[in-house]
């Protein structure tokens, strides 16, 4: 199995917060990505503002911010237009 590059872990946290705000487990799963690995990322994207932490249901989730939104955005226009 190929190991994925950072950036397509990334724009797949990203892809996976838009559908809508996941706690870490679910959103690990979704990544498929193990809950250890998943904090160095979402760390990232917090700090970068791409992504915040909010309570919901008395449990603590991820969403993607309107700038998480937009990079994303931009990512998937590039990945439309280069052969990447």
């Amino acid at each position: 199995m190929r190991k994925r590059e950072p950036l397509d872990i990334y724009t797949d946290i990203l892809a996976n917060l838009i559908e809508g705000p996941k706690g870490p487990t679910r959103l690990a799963q979704a990544c498929n990505i193990n809950y250890g690995r998943l904090a160095g990322f979402t760390d990232a994207l917090l700090e970068k503002g791409l992504i915040r932490r909010e309570p919901r249901d008395g449990q603590e989730v991820f969403a993607a911010t309107e700038e998480g939104y937009r990079v994303y955005a931009l990512w998937s226009e590039l990945r439309k237009r280069l052969p990447l």
